[in-house]
């Protein structure tokens, strides 16, 4: 290290076809008379800016092919360019610190003292017609740009800005948590301002009065939207250190995902206000049958009354009747004999509904047998899956007594989004295995409770529907597939005699080549809005990758609302798992229900997915 003892300026030109060539400057003299340019001495404290002026500075010589051919430039015109250089003086010794360099110059004899600038350096004419091209920064209104374009004032746009968007030139693309955006942007705080005279006339703003928002406050929400842009000098000579810019396309962009979320809050209330008010008509439509049946129900009364009245007759009448059909016997005695017909005809009929009752009621004990035992002999009213290694073992449990051949159903296959070149999950042996069961309520015992209770069940009609008329609630699933892929879960992978009116078990085979972390989401749609229950959840064998892993359990969604239900289920991860849902009708069903109801309040759906091996 060599101290710097002193600062000068050196001026020289040189020679654009060859830079190595220098052309040395000359300063005029009061008296006309010309000199050679000498380096000049310069001060340069640390705390001010250090202008030089160097007066009367012209080339020793003049650039060559000066002359116009027709009026346009020379193609062979020669171009000096002027080089001011910093250099610092130690030990007798010049060391060049910086150097700027001048665009090119056309030097006439004719006046020396005037240069003349290449127009067409900078600016240039486009490949595209009527457009012009300047290759660096322009600034409007200052002298030091720090982007390709600064405006220190105001600008209007007749036209549109237009910004890069194709997802071609884009990576890393990924949805943003438009919640967070919301929550963003509840708590910038706006406000209205004015400007400081003394900034504003150097950025040339004319109206200081504005609406807007705190770039330190901005970021301290959102940092990406805010940058600094160096020091910038006030007129009273004032510096603000590290002025802060705010990236309002960045907040545009944050409103845009704030006011999607309010969408979604907003079709999710309308969703559920609909829900409500179809509701409260069929809970008033409920309400008119029930009523119409009690009014119903004392009129056959009051009727039956009348009708056993009428039937005696009065003293007129009784004489009238005696004449034609009791000829032989008395008044009394004939109508004696007629209540005595009605009495025995009103206990008839009283014998046949009994007996109706008694048989409608063995039958519906025939259908809770059958209801209890839809597809094993298993006590419990969720589907048994048994541990099965293969496809031979699978079909000799309960769950896939079928006549179709398991292989003819359709896998649940990646292999239009994912590669298929590697087995996962196949062989698998685990002699020694647990079963991980995951059940919200335990239906059985409520139902044996239920069974043991005295009291009769609702009135059934010929389809095991309660007699609502025309406010039956369809508890049925219109579709079923897989999200993912858009593959449909059918009548195909339900087998009979699993699948009837209120009881509906699904086999579905996943293929061979299906990555174990892939999430498989089953959605599921319905006519109307109802709810869906997951009451069980019971996992078999765990892949291998995921054996070392396995946890004593797994949050799952409790219920779903509305007319489509997403469920995300860890069917890869598992050799074999199964699922029990319920869909209901909202306030009329759970899980605890019993099952009598089933297809009337509600349907029960298993789903069970097993690895395709072979």
């Amino acid at each position: 290290m060599k101290p710097i003892e002193k600062f000068y300026l050196k001026v020289f030109g040189i020679r654009v076809e060859s830079p190595n060539q220098t052309i040395a400057i000359e300063q005029s003299q009061t008296d006309r008379s010309k000199k050679t340019f000498h380096p000049v001495r310069v001060d340069l404290p640390g705390d001010q800016i250090t202008k030089v002026t160097l007066g009367r500075l012209h080339f020793s010589e003049t650039t060559a092919n000066n002359m116009r051919k027709k009026g346009k430039p020379n193609p062979d015109q020669r171009y000096f360019m002027l080089v001011v250089g910093l250099y610092a003086v130690s030990q007798d010794q010049f060391y060049l610190l910086s150097a700027n360099v001048s665009e090119k110059i056309i030097v006439r004899a004719s006046n020396p003292g005037q240069f003349e600038n290449d127009s067409d350096v900078l600016w240039q004419r486009g490949h595209v017609p009527e457009t012009v091209v300047y290759h660096g920064r322009v600034g409007i209104n200052t002298d030091a740009p720090d982007e390709a374009l600064v405006v220190c004032g105001n600008a209007k746009v007749m036209g549109r800005v237009m910004h890069p968007s194709d997802s071609r030139a884009k990576e890393n693309i990924r949805e943003v948590d438009t919640n967070e955006q919301l929550k963003r942007i509840t708590q910038m705080r706006l406000v209205e301002y004015d400007y400081k005279p003394e900034f504003a006339s150097v950025m040339g703003i004319k109206n200081t009065h504005e609406t807007g928002i705190i770039a330190q406050e901005v970021k301290e929400l959102l940092p990406e939207a805010v940058r600094e842009a160096g020091d910038v000098a006030c007129n009273d000579g004032e510096k603000i250190e590290n002025f802060l810019m705010v990236d309002k396309d960045q907040i545009f962009m944050e409103n845009v995902g704030a006011v999607k979320q309010l969408c979604k809050l907003t079709n999710n209330l309308e969703v559920r206000i609909e829900e409500l008010e179809q509701w409260n008509r069929k809970l008033a439509r409920l309400k008119g049958i029930s009523s119409v049946k009690s009014t119903i129900s004392g009129g056959s009364t009051v009727s039956g009354c009348s009708r056993a009245t009428s039937l005696l007759p009065s003293r007129k009448s009784a004489q009238l009747k005696s004449s034609k059909v009791c000829l032989s016997k008395r008044k009394k005695s004939c109508s004696r004999n007629i209540f005595r017909v009605t009495i025995i005809a009103l206990v008839a009929i009283m014998a046949l509904c009994a007996l109706t009752i008694s048989t409608l009621y063995v039958l519906s004990l025939h259908d809770r047998h059958f209801e209890k035992h839809p597809i094993s002999s298993a006590s419990t009213s969720s589907v048994v899956i048994f541990p099965s290694t293969t496809t031979a073992a699978l079909q000799k449990t309960t769950v896939s007594q079928s006549t179709q051949p398991i292989s003819r159903i359709p896998e649940v296959n990646f292999c239009s989004i994912l590669p298929c070149d590697k087995v996962y999950c196949c062989p698998i042996y685990q002699p020694n295995f647990k079963y991980l069961i995951y059940e919200k309520t335990d239906a059985e015992e409520k139902r044996n409770k239920s069974n043991k209770l005295p009291g009769r069940k609702p009135d059934k009609i010929a389809d095991g529907r309660p007699d609502l008329g025309n406010d039956w609630i369809d508890t049925t699933i219109s579709s079923i597939q897989i999200l993912e892929t858009q593959q449909r879960i059918d009548s195909r992978y339900c087998k009979n005699p699993q699948c009837r009116s209120g009881n509906y078990s699904y086999l579905i085979p996943v293929n061979k080549y299906t990555p174990v972390d892939v999430e498989i989401s089953l959605e599921i749609n319905t006519t109307e809005p109802l709810i869906v229950f997951l009451c069980k959840v019971t996992f078999g064998n765990y892949c291998s990758y995921y054996s070392s892993r396995q946890s004593n359990g797994k949050d799952f969604l409790e219920t779903t609302q509305g007319r489509q239900h997403i469920w995300t289920l860890p069917v890869a991860r598992l050799y074999d798992s199964a699922y029990y849902f319920r869909v209901a009708a909202p306030g009329f069903a759970s899980c605890s229900t019993d099952p009598y109801f089933a297809g009337m309040f509600f349907t029960d759906y298993y789903f069970y997915f097993y690895r395709q091996c072979n």
